[in-house]
């Protein structure tokens, strides 16, 4: 992937430093908070935040999981597709 560099001010730095992230470099502290807030705002998927991280996706979603972050959103319309599938389900069980 291609990359650019940034300045990233001091007391951002700081601030990473004594958050949750503060035991990861500095470059990676920087890095996984930007890939947790681009996965919260559902820019990208669980599998590229794990990628921009640099870590297994096994191991970035049970850090979102301790940070008391969700790693699956589900929402209205999955729920109402779900239900559309288990009455699909349902019929097809009582036609055999």
């Amino acid at each position: 992937m291609p990359t650019r560099t940034i300045e990233v001010p001091e007391e951002i730095l700081r601030l990473l430093e004594g958050s949750r992230l503060g035991g990861r470099p500095e470059a990676e502290r920087v890095k996984s908070a930007l890939a947790i807030h681009l996965f919260q705002e559902g820019v990208i998927s669980i599998g590229k935040a794990s990628e921009l991280a640099g870590e297994p996706r096994v191991s970035f979603e049970w850090f979102l999981v301790q940070m008391g972050i969700p790693t699956v959103y589900y929402d209205v319309s999955d729920y109402e597709q779900d239900l559309r599938g288990l009455a699909e389900a349902d019929r097809r069980d009582r036609a055999l």
